[in-house]
């Protein structure tokens, strides 16, 4: 791992009253054990971390007071799922700057001072993304094309910095969508309140993609039911049908092609929300679509 550099123009203490880490986990002990000690090489032990345990089956395995870093670790009695914690963690925090983790990543290079700095130059920022990278798969999840920060469409759930009042004032994640694609839907609502997302090149994060705890079926399911709704929320009214039906076509080929079902069930799933959830309707102008489809994506 190199080692981050954690002093630009910003000093430390300045950086630790700016920022607070967010985590929200379930079921992955060992994954968070390894993030966590890869946070403390990071050098970011005096950053305050909060981690939600969302109702694991069983209590934390590991002395994680023994750790040199200073973590907030809450259980919660019942699970409400990702969302929801994570709405949580930017309710709870105090910092200007929330940088959300998974339980199983973590920065490994770069200067998250210079992020900060970066973020502090930009009033009508609302997120950092950053290049993460996966090395259980030896590739970029989400890979920087410019060596200088530039302008998003949206941010990678797993890394990212949140500019936790924006946040909180846009309403947070809607947490109806329960899982998949609400990083999407709320970089939507804030691009047309104005507020952008920046890609970040010099603070990297390496995530392992634990499969424990994951089902493929949910991911499969939610993924296709909350594209539906994004699609009725967001998409131009004279281009929703094209967007809609290639859509369909998508899921089922996916759905024949892998032979898991989930995908069309998720499908029919959204189509029978729409009129449940057009209360959250905020169509995109022609234009401002065409002004969010010509960035980059994360």
């Amino acid at each position: 791992m190199k080692e981050l550099v954690q002093q630009r123009n910003m000093n430390i203490n300045n950086l630790t009253d700016l920022v607070s880490i967010g985590i929200a986990t379930k079921n992955r002990w060992q994954d968070l054990e390894i993030s966590l000690k890869k946070i403390a090489e990071a050098g970011l032990n005096n950053i305050r971390i909060f981690i939600f345990d969302d109702n694991s089956d069983l209590s934390c395995p590991f002395d994680w007071q023994s750790l040199p870093l200073n973590i907030h670790l809450q259980r919660f009695s019942e699970s409400k799922g990702y969302i929801v914690r994570r709405n949580q963690l930017a309710q709870t925090m105090e910092t200007k700057y929330y940088l959300s983790l998974d339980d199983d990543s973590f920065p490994v290079s770069g200067s998250l001072a210079a992020a900060v700095e970066f973020a502090e130059s930009r009033p009508d920022i609302y997120c950092l993304s950053f290049p993460i990278y996966n090395p259980v798969w030896g590739c970029y999840q989400n890979p920087s094309f410019h060596i200088h920060p530039y302008q998003v469409r949206s941010f990678v759930g797993c890394g990212h910095l949140l500019h936790r009042s924006h946040f909180l004032s846009l309403g947070g994640y809607r947490e109806e969508l329960v899982h998949q694609v609400e990083e999407l839907e709320f970089a939507a609502r804030a691009f047309q309140a104005k507020l952008y997302c920046y890609h970040f090149p010099d603070f990297e994060i390496n995530h392992t993609a634990s499969n424990n705890a994951r089902s493929s079926w949910r991911c499969d399911f939610y993924s296709a039911r909350n594209n539906v709704l994004w699609n009725d929320w967001f998409v131009p009214s004279q281009l929703e049908l094209i967007k809609q039906s290639r859509n369909f076509i998508y899921r089922t080929y996916f759905s024949i092609k892998t032979g898991r079902l989930a995908s069309l069930e998720g499908q029919f799933a959204g189509l029978r929300n729409i009129g449940k959830y057009k209360k959250y309707r905020q169509r995109m102008s022609l234009q401002v679509f065409r002004n969010w489809r010509s960035l980059p994506g994360s």
